[in-house]
């Protein structure tokens, strides 16, 4: 599981490389580390308003869904979903409103484990630009926006920085990027080992995480602070036959 994120871009740059207006301008700011295990947002762009850079909690809920995020995530973990799962468990996809996007990164961050020791590596390119992961979005009753990164089994050139798990993110290649918002492309037509070779590893200290605390609360301080009652898990496991796979 991937549950760090770096989006380094000033706006203007991303609004200029995806020829998009970012919906809350003033809301964005670029950040060394996104973490998805506490409640942080995404900029993403959506099948339905490909112009529009809009802002999304990363970890996608049900649609229906009028809980906590973070009593959700204990005991369900939406930052990821491999890509078998978008056929073979497809409970988190609530209507035909949950749609392909693009979640917009500078790098991520990968672990690998060598004789007991745990070393880190920022994937980023060279260039510093902007780049796309594959992913899916819901909008929620309230409004709100959720999305979850797609993996898949990761490929050679990936496992040489990262072996703490067998998934890597679904980078998409500029050329690629159009024809996934448009499901013109399964998922299973991604050239990864493209876009991987594409990418620069970055090894950094452990130190790196606790100098650069994240502060998520922050960035949705109009949800609130107090906790509601969440929805029984139960009732959000349903089968239904909408498929975002294409494949």
């Amino acid at each position: 599981m991937f549950n760090k994120l770096s989006i380094r871009a000033a706006r203007e740059q991303i609004e200029d490389r995806y020829d998009a207006i970012f919906e809350f301008p003033d809301i964005y700011r670029p950040r060394e580390i996104i973490n998805g295990l506490e409640e942080s947002t995404v900029p993403i762009i959506t099948s339905k308003q490909q112009r529009t850079i809009t802002t999304s909690i990363w970890g996608i809920l049900p649609k229906k869904f009028e809980g906590d995020w973070g009593t959700f995530q204990k005991h369900v973990n939406t930052l990821t979903v491999p890509i078998q799962s978008l056929k073979e468990r497809p409970w988190f996809i609530q209507s035909e409103e949950t749609e392909r996007c693009l979640v917009i990164v500078t790098g991520f961050y990968t672990t690998f484990i060598a004789d007991g020791e745990l070393l880190f590596f920022h994937m980023t390119q060279e260039s510093g630009e902007p780049f796309a992961l594959a992913a899916i979005c819901n909008e929620l009753e309230d409004g709100f926006m959720t999305c979850a990164l797609v993996t898949q089994q990761a490929n050679k050139t990936f496992a040489e920085v990262h072996n703490a798990g067998n998934q890597m993110p679904l980078i998409l290649p500029e050329h690629q990027q159009q024809d996934w918002l448009d499901y013109k492309i399964p998922v299973t037509g991604i050239h990864t080992e493209e876009t991987s070779r594409s990418l620069t590893a970055e090894a950094i200290s452990e130190d790196f995480f606790e100098n650069n605390m994240s502060d998520a609360f922050n960035e949705l301080s109009v949800l609130g602070e107090s906790d509601f009652l969440p929805t029984p898990l139960h009732d959000l496991l349903f089968h239904n036959s909408i498929d975002l796979s294409n494949s």
